[in-house]
């Protein structure tokens, strides 16, 4: 409502008002009406005499509700009633307003969806953005440069500013703006508040200067209105987007733009715009500004003389050591000067040395390296230059035997090489260790370094995202057209675009491949594996994206089984549809005998010491196989080694290739988790707030116990994935069967434990991912047999080391992401099966059988899911009843495919890479999603809304997108009903809640998200270099014969005395062996020292690589990698999700490699495992003192692991008769 305000004292301002009506409405007599403070808008009309008073006297006063409103008007309308407001005198009269009784309706949402705030902190805010929006520094010279690790920037390009340019503060966007005038053109450089590192507000020489020095490169981009004709196109003059560049038009910074762009220094008009520098910094709240003075050199650190003398030495070298110099560079840990001098120690190396060892030797000298601008311990030994540490690298590699990757002896491991090409740069990585697929497979070892793994991301690695600002389509084409249509070049080698799996083009990423010889089928080249790959009918290749999708198959990351194919007997059988036809129950589904599947999983447990000795066979797999794919599950009448195909599986034909791909195999269930799309959703079905919010406070009640004992901890890390690389819950059980319940004094356990827990409570706040004991999430497959009824399912769960649990009666069923009121519905499970049924012939364990009976599959009206492998979610009503919609069944949606988007001659590669490059600008699935939850979250009809069913459609369409290459338009989706946004909405970034537009939300996942408090969420790493202020000591002896000297001086009863679980575990151990009598083993220990030296230095590179910082000198923590975390803040969540993944998978292979090195080959027994897990697990107590002990604590877990699998394996072939 809103209310007409008159006799307002002139001498009173908007703030002294605010606040005597404040004084009334937070009374209370308006404490019936509102739980929280009532907040409200005041508007004081402009004085008529220029200004002479405050206001005209008059205003309105809009509140948010006619309940409120009418009681105000009982309270305060006049002089008359019990409490008016009065002002220096003066009584305030107020009425109903004539024009806009109801308020206007954008201030009415604002008050109501916002909670109040003082007036003074409106007053303090309003003021901040006034200030910003007029701030504006005078800058004269624009320079980009590099910090020297002898604290001097070294100007390497600069621009005079013919017209004079400025420094500006965008509160909006939170990012500083740098403007210049080129050519008549405005350009700028925009620097987010997140990507600044530090700023050097200083005057060296009479030369006032700010520095910024950033962890992540600046945006680049000019104003679109580059022609006459923009105002014709443009009726409504609305601006149009920018456009971003990946340089500027100013001398030499094309050339050296990927090199500089953290380091820019703006030279500014006078000492007085540095002052207004620093006060409009302060207004922006950005605190990391010294007034150090900072020395400036002109170096020509990368000129072209100097490129142009790297490059003729890179020209004789071969592409893995090109790449490596490649990653150096590129990535900043030394300039282009310091690597040309070093060039002709690494020819030197190559030609005495060999390819492979200095390939080695400069992977583990960028990782190195990066030591020199970690400065500050007084203690630090390392390397005083670079040319020092390359001669370190290459000692330390001589020792050992023939360098390579860690990882372990898994035939479809292979390393892989990674280029992430940037708006200004490109970054590398590798070789990795990574899963390979079906092309991969097809060549020899010597020729994976032929192939790439491209990615086309921003500057902080994210994924690149629609900007309305920004001409994304423009830029794209501009910067990432070139690799994609022409190919990626490094010194001697061209790459070309070769294509992408499925989930790696979520992702932005793809394969490149190199030409080379293979001695088995000639050359090779881009096009000659594209055409092996199999036969497709002229309609599918006519659609780019179809095409695409089909031969991503064969880039599906996968194990391989061979069967010889005269062994394979391979049945084509046809699909169960529903009468009509509409429908195929069997859609994705076939199925496999027996035999065939205990022959898989033989073939797969081959060669991967004791991973899958205790398992069972898996009943299910999801395969590719030739030109099919999707699940294959038992049928128990099949026999022989046979294959049924139905038509639904099979997308092209591809005779050529024999293998069987494992993608996943199915033997075990997994865990269920709540949501926010799957709570929003059962919340509009009528499960109360009360349920969701039970279940949490169980999760973090358990989560903060378990955290205190070791039992408790060890199930809780098992239960969401933590620390499994370093198999961290079985090391755990068994430290807690020794006695040892605790391990309170070691700083870094606790600190992990710390990172944990906060990663749990992350979860559970920023995704309300609460855990529902007994329910589970099992992959779906067909009843072949016939067996169930309409909506009837059978599922047989049975837990690793549990007892086999058969769903019964109604079960709630769904599948991720739900969006529609459809997409969630009760069916009714089976149970036992009765005795003679299929299911008790074969009960087919850890999924979920879908009936073939009825007018429609269940799984289509659950999302549109099929049977090629998703994973649906189940809870038994009849055990957890609170679960039970009340609402019952909706309707599910028809999800009719999008349409194709043809084209008029068959598909080539650049057909694809177009297609590619308007998925990177046109993926609008996490915009659709998002905007289905903000629209049922403010919305009284909730998920009711029709524009969350509109946009429920518009979602079904964006996740055919990939295959039909139809793109959902922007301009079709509804946008949120509010520019206020929830609670639950904000990035984990913003910290005063206050200062943007953010409501707390009423619904279920606001309520969850509030009771969440992060105990260390304020926990970052500031990556900036610091000074050594101490002398370094004199060098260590770091070499392996120093580390083994070190372990045989090692006293042991102080060891003993001063930790608990050496004395404790040496007692076990000393069961069998002479733990004494390992430490004279000196060729043992040297062997476990190298090892121990490769792991550090590895798992420093996995904590580089996987850091949310493109800084040279960002790292993850050792604590990080353990638990398999990250715990800094971002604004992108998805990007760290995905950082989290490839640490897990990274240090997964890493640890498997050292405790297969530990376990040793064949020819060694379980005694010597034994003692070289001891002398691993004493060479990491030795170092957890050192100087640099990095590697040590979580070498330790693994040596730990390590002790008890020996001790394991002992005893069961003692017991064993």
């Amino acid at each position: 409502m809103e209310l007409f305000m008159r006799g307002i004292n002139f001498n009173f301002d908007k703030e002294q008002i605010s606040a005597s009506i404040s004084a009334l409405l937070h009374s209370e007599h308006f404490a019936h009406l509102s739980q929280n403070p009532v907040n409200y808008h005041l508007y004081l009309h402009r004085d008529k005499k220029r200004g002479i008073h405050y206001h005209g006297g008059t205003g309105a006063l809009t509140l948010p509700s006619a309940n409120i409103g009418s009681h105000f008007l009982q309270l305060s309308g006049s002089a008359s009633c019990p409490y008016p407001v009065v002002l220096g005198g003066r009584t305030v009269n107020f009425s109903v307003s004539k024009k806009n009784p109801g308020g206007l309706p954008g201030i009415v949402e604002q008050i109501t969806l916002r909670a109040y705030q003082p007036p003074h902190v409106v007053a303090e805010r309003e003021r901040r953005t006034q200030e910003l929006a007029q701030s504006n520094v005078t800058i004269t010279i624009l320079q980009f440069g590099w910090e020297c690790r002898d604290y001097v920037f070294s100007i390497e390009c600069e621009a005079p500013c013919i017209e004079p340019g400025s420094v500006s503060f965008g509160e909006e966007r939170r990012e500083v703006r740098v403007q210049v005038t080129i050519a008549s053109q405005k350009y700028r450089v925009a620097i987010s508040f997140s990507q600044i590192n530090f700023i050097y507000v200083n005057q060296h020489l009479d030369e006032p200067a700010i520095v910024f020095s950033l962890n992540t490169p600046p945006s680049y981009e000019v104003d679109n209105d580059l022609d006459s004709t923009a105002g014709q196109a443009n009726p409504t003059n609305a601006p149009s987007p920018r456009k971003r560049l990946p340089f500027l038009p100013i001398p030499d910074h094309q050339r050296v733009v990927p090199y500089t762009s953290l380091a820019i220094r703006l030279v500014t008009a006078s000492v007085g715009d540095l002052q207004r520098f620093l006060r409009f910094s302060e207004v922006a709240q950005i605190h990391r500004i010294s007034t150090d003075e900072y020395p400036i050199v002109h170096r020509h650190l990368f000129s072209s003389e100097i490129m142009d003398e790297l490059e003729m030495y890179r020209s004789h070298l071969p592409f893995s050591i090109n790449f490596q110099i490649e990653a150096i560079t590129r990535n900043l840990v030394v300039d282009m000067r310091e690597m040309v001098d070093i060039m002709p120690s690494i020819v030197d190396m190559y030609q005495t040395k060999g390819e492979t060892f200095t390939a080695a030797v400069l992977r583990k000298f960028a990782i190195d390296v990066k030591q020199l601008y970690e400065e500050g311990q007084d203690d630090y030994d390392g390397p005083e230059d670079v040319m020092e540490c390359l001669e370190d690298c290459k000692t330390e590699l001589s020792k050992g035997p023939a360098p390579q990757t860690l990882k372990p002896s898994d035939g479809d491991l292979f390393d892989a090489y990674h280029v992430s090409i940037t708006p200004t740069t490109m970054q590398l990585e590798g070789p990795f260790p990574e899963r390979s697929n079906r092309v991969i497979r097809s060549f020899d070892a010597e020729h994976h370094g032929s192939f790439l793994r491209v990615s086309f991301v921003d500057e902080s690695k994210s994924t690149y995202s629609f900007d309305r600002e920004i001409d994304g389509p423009d830029f794209i084409r501009r910067r990432f057209g070139p690799f994609l249509l022409d190919g990626l070049h490094f010194a001697n080698d061209h790459f070309s675009f070769l294509g992408y799996s499925q989930s790696a083009l979520k992702e932005h990423t793809t394969w490149f491949v190199k030409p080379f010889i293979c001695s088995r089928r000639g050359a090779i080249t881009a096009g000659s594996i594209l055409r092996s790959l199999g036969t497709f009918d002229d309609a599918l290749m006519r659609c780019p994206a179809r095409y695409a999708a089909r031969i991503s198959q064969a880039f599906t990351a996968t194990e391989s089984v061979e069967i010889e194919l005269e062994d394979l007997k391979i049945i084509l059988v046809n699909d169960i549809s529903t009468p009509d036809g509409k429908y195929q129950f069997t859609d994705g589904c076939g199925t496999i005998s027996e035999e065939l599947a205990q022959l898989i999983w033989k073939l797969l447990k081959k060669g991967k010491k004791r991973a899958r000795s205790k398992q069972t066979v898996p009943k299910a797999f999801q395969v590719r196989f030739r030109g099919a794919k999707g699940m294959l599950c038992v049928d128990y009448k099949l026999r022989g080694l046979t294959i049924c195909l139905p038509p639904s599986m099979i997308k092209f034909e591809a005779a050529g290739w024999s293998h069987i791909e494992i993608a996943r195999s199915f033997d075990r269930p997994g865990n269920y988790y709540l949501n926010r799309p799957l709570i929003m959703l059962l919340e509009g079905l009528g499960i109360p707030f009360e349920v969701f919010k039970r279940y949490q406070d169980k999760t973090v009640r358990e989560t903060r116990e378990s955290a205190r004992v070791l039992g408790l901890l060890a199930p809780l890390l098992e239960q969401y994935g933590l620390g499994s690389s370093f198999r961290l819950p079985s090391v755990m059980y068994n430290l807690d069967k020794l006695g040892i319940d605790t391990l309170a004094d070691d700083q870094f356990y606790a600190r992990s434990v710390d990172y944990a827990v906060n990663h749990i409570l992350r979860d559970l706040k920023n995704h309300a991912r609460i855990p529902i004991p007994g329910a589970w999430t099992l992959v779906g497959v067909a009843d072949i047999h016939g067996y169930l009824g309409t909506n009837q399912i059978f599922a047989c769960v049975k837990p690793v080391g549990g007892k086999t649990i058969y769903l019964e009666g109604p079960v709630l069923i769904s599948r991720s992401p739900v969006i529609h009121p459809g997409d969630v519905m009760v069916v009714e499970a089976i149970g036992r099966p009765e005795p003679g049924s299929p299911f008790a012939a074969e009960p087919l364990p850890n999924t979920v059988v879908f009936s073939t009976q009825g007018d429609r599959p269940v799984p289509s009206c659950l999302g549109g899911g099929d049977l090629d492998g998703d994973p649906y979610n189940l809870i038994p009503l009849n055990d957890i009843p609170d679960f039970r919609p009340t609402r019952g069944n909706q309707p599910p949606a028809d999800y009719s495919p999008a349409q194709r988007k043809t084209i008029e001659h068959p598909s080539t590669m650049a057909d694809v890479a177009n297609f590619f490059m308007d998925y990177i600008n046109s993926d609008v699935l996490g915009v659709v999603a998002t905007n289905w939850l903000l629209t049922a979250d403010i919305s009284n009809m909730g998920i009711f809304d029709p524009d969350c069913y509109t946009l429920a459609q518009l979602h079904s369409d964006a996740v055919d997108y990939p295959k039909s290459g139809q793109p959902v338009s922007q301009d079709s989706i509804p946008k949120p009903k509010s520019r206020i946004r929830p609670d639950w909405k904000a990035p984990e970034t913003v910290n005063d809640m206050n200062r943007g537009n953010y409501y707390e939300s009423s619904r279920a996942i606001g309520r969850l998200y509030r009771a969440i408090d992060l105990p260390i969420e304020d926990l970052q790493t500031q990556y900036r270099p610091r000074r050594r202020k101490t002398k370094r000591k004199a060098r260590a002896d770091r070499a392996v014969d120093g580390l083994t000297r070190g372990l045989m001086a090692l006293d042991i009863d102080t060891v003993r005395d001063d930790n608990l679980v050496f004395a404790v575990l040496e007692d076990r151990v000393q069961e069998y062996i002479d733990t004494d009598a390992t430490f004279s083993q000196s060729e043992q220990i040297d062997a476990i020292a190298q090892l121990y030296g490769r792991y550090k230095s590895d798992l420093r590179g996995h904590c580089a690589a996987n850091s949310l910082s493109s800084s040279r000198y960002a790292r993850l923590s050792e604590e990080e990698a353990l638990i398999g975390t990250i715990i800094q803040k971002t604004s992108v969540p998805r990007r760290r999700k995905d950082a989290m993944t490839k640490l897990r998978e990274s240090t997964d292979f890493l640890v498997k490699a050292v405790r297969e090195q530990i376990e040793g080959d064949d020819s060694s027994d379980d005694y010597q495992y034994l003692e070289r897990a001891w002398i691993a697990w004493t060479i990491s107590v030795s170092r957890r003192n050192a100087s640099d002990q990095f590697g040590a604590a979580s070498f330790g877990w693994i040596a730990l692991g390590a002790v008890f699998d020996a001790i394991g394996q002992i005893e069961k072939r003692t017991t064993t008769p």
